[in-house]
């Protein structure tokens, strides 16, 4: 098993992350079902077997402990686990989402309190953009949207 050290930000209906693959950022963006109180992972460990199974959409289970956290994704034992940056009451946690090379981060929210999202964006480069279909591209984009990460164009 290969293993890479990131960290993970819950805002209470989606997490985010970032990992150091193989000297690479991979990005994670995942729903939180039911939602939970936020929090955040300065400190966690991701587990996997080869970095194809950090591609794509997933989904996952997992609880968001007193203070740690601990995921495991249906894409072939990949698992993160971490302690959180506070405490809180422990929930069980699941969801959907996927892997990206592209940076997602939380929604931006402006000063009249509506949530900023720009489209048309490549979010992913596996495969190569050019032989994605641009149907496969928009439902990519919407999935991310979705679940709260904004696209930077």
């Amino acid at each position: 098993m290969l293993s890479s050290l990131g960290s993970l930000k819950c805002d209470g209906s989606s997490i985010v992350g970032t990992f150091d693959v193989e000297g690479s950022p991979r990005y994670i963006a995942v729903d939180v079902r039911p939602s939970t109180q936020p929090f955040e992972c300065k400190s966690a460990t991701l587990t996997y077997s080869k970095v194809a199974q950090l591609d794509g959409y997933f989904k996952w289970k997992g609880t968001a402990g007193k203070d740690d956290l601990e995921m495991s994704c249906d894409n072939g034992g990949v698992s993160i686990v971490g302690t959180l940056a506070t405490t809180r009451p422990s929930s069980h946690i699941h969801g959907a989402g996927s892997w990206s090379t592209v940076e997602q981060n939380l929604p931006s929210v402006k000063a009249n309190g509506k949530q900023q999202n720009v489209r048309n964006v490549h979010v992913n480069s596996f495969p190569p953009l050019d032989t994605v279909g641009d149907d496969a591209k928009a439902a990519r984009e919407q999935q991310l949207i979705d679940l709260g990460a904004p696209i930077i164009a």
